[in-house]
């Protein structure tokens, strides 16, 4: 590949698009939809209909191929195709069905929810209020959003919540891993020796789980007898879950707070109904989502926009881009938390890989904002520390610190 033939991608740099991607989104868009980025060596794809013909092309965009995810997790719903992967997502699918949410998931998220904001409020320091009366800061994305998430995909897969500390020390490993571009081995070793402890320490919870079932993920897993997982596909596609449930859903949580609180005129429009709210978090989930990009091999030469794409190379269609294309989103770079396509984004993916998770997180994110709206009067984000999305592949505020009027 040369700079001559794909000047604007041989520019990118990954330290740029982790500060302020949509910029360079819209330059490629516009006028390399399909570019050459030399410093991961792979092929960028950033119009939305170039990447929809290619997610739901599993047969030439494949997920089946050696990466980073596979090395780690092994062989998993999001790293494999056909009859594999229909049984994977079909054995572990039940408990993210929306109406098992709203029934089995709900009471125990409000509640956790409920005890993560008042413990934020309680550890809530003194912030500036002047006449407005007087004000307290807490920050959001380490003492909600985080355990919160966690909490939640520890309750669904159904392992023990005496575990909190040590999944979260794993999933650590796991995050800087998977963004691991620079390919550093201290990094890569880390990441495998957790998912390694991960597995160890998963045996005897499915043990456990097998003598005494509670209705759990991986308790229907360990009790199913019926073309059952094997314990590495189980362990293999829980961690996956595992990992998609924290750093999706944290991300998604404070990337939907700081937007809407970033544009306070639109509040009362978000808050006018359930539905008004659940609308405003599909616009977050499109203006700033949490996963940037999705990979995919090709199995066999092919072309994209009449550009030649050899077989074996790797394809990232560029979701953050996608969502903000000018052809399908009227003013894209605008936030509104009324668009009524907001919908459309691809930021769960589409097609057979699409997010089975996605239920949990719209649930989530919708009671987080309706508690922190409930419990913090006037809320709004602090302007002495602010914050903003940052992040290539995986995109979130570093911190987010937020106000209230006591």
């Amino acid at each position: 590949m040369t700079a001559d033939r794909f000047p604007l991608g041989a520019r990118v740099r990954l330290a740029d698009l982790a500060f302020d991607p949509y910029p360079i989104f819209a330059a490629l868009r516009a006028e390399e939809p399909v570019t050459w980025v030399p410093e991961i060596e792979r092929w960028f794809l950033t119009r939305r209909d170039d990447i929809l013909v290619v997610l739901r092309d599993p047969d030439l965009f494949t997920t089946d191929a050696p990466s980073t995810i596979r090395d780690m997790f092994g062989v998993h719903m999001m790293t494999t195709e056909g009859p594999t992967q229909i049984r994977y997502k079909r054995k572990c699918l039940p408990p993210f069905h929306a109406s098992r949410m709203k029934t089995a998931s709900l009471p125990p998220l409000v509640a956790e929810v409920e005890r993560r904001v008042e413990a934020m409020r309680s550890a809530a320091g003194p912030a500036g209020g002047g006449r407005a009366g007087r004000w307290q800061a807490g920050e959001v994305r380490t003492r909600v959003a985080r355990p919160v998430a966690l909490h939640s995909v520890l309750s669904v897969l159904g392992i023990p919540l005496a575990e909190t500390e040590r999944v979260n020390e794993w999933y650590e490993h796991f995050a800087r891993a998977l963004a691991n571009f620079a390919g550093d081995p201290d990094v890569r070793a880390a990441g495998k020796g957790a998912a390694d402890a991960f597995g160890r320490a998963l045996v005897p919870i499915l043990e456990e789980l097998e003598r005494d079932p509670d209705g759990s993920l991986l308790s229907d897993l360990a009790c199913d007898h019926v073309d059952p997982l094997t314990v590495e596909e189980i362990r293999s596609n829980a961690l996956i879950i595992l990992f998609g449930g924290i750093e999706t859903t944290e991300s998604m949580i404070a990337n939907a707070v700081w937007a809407l609180l970033s544009h306070p005129e639109q509040l009362p429009a978000a808050r006018a109904s359930e539905a008004a709210l659940e609308l405003a978090i599909e616009e977050t989930l499109r203006w700033e989502p949490a996963v940037q990009s999705a990979a995919r091999h090709t199995t066999r030469d092919t072309e994209i926009r009449g550009v030649p794409i050899a077989e074996g190379e790797v394809v990232h269609c560029m979701l953050g881009a996608a969502n903000r294309d000018p052809a399908h989103f009227e003013h894209p770079d605008r936030f509104d938390a009324t668009r009524r396509n907001a919908g459309d984004h691809l930021s769960f993916a589409v097609g057979r890989h699409f997010c089975l998770g996605a239920p949990l997180a719209r649930l989530e994110t919708r009671v987080v904002l309706e508690t922190l709206w409930t419990r913090c009067p006037g809320l709004r984000l602090d302007p002495d520390r602010p914050a903003a999305p940052r992040g290539y592949e995986f995109r979130k505020p570093p911190t987010l610190w937020v106000k209230w009027r006591v």
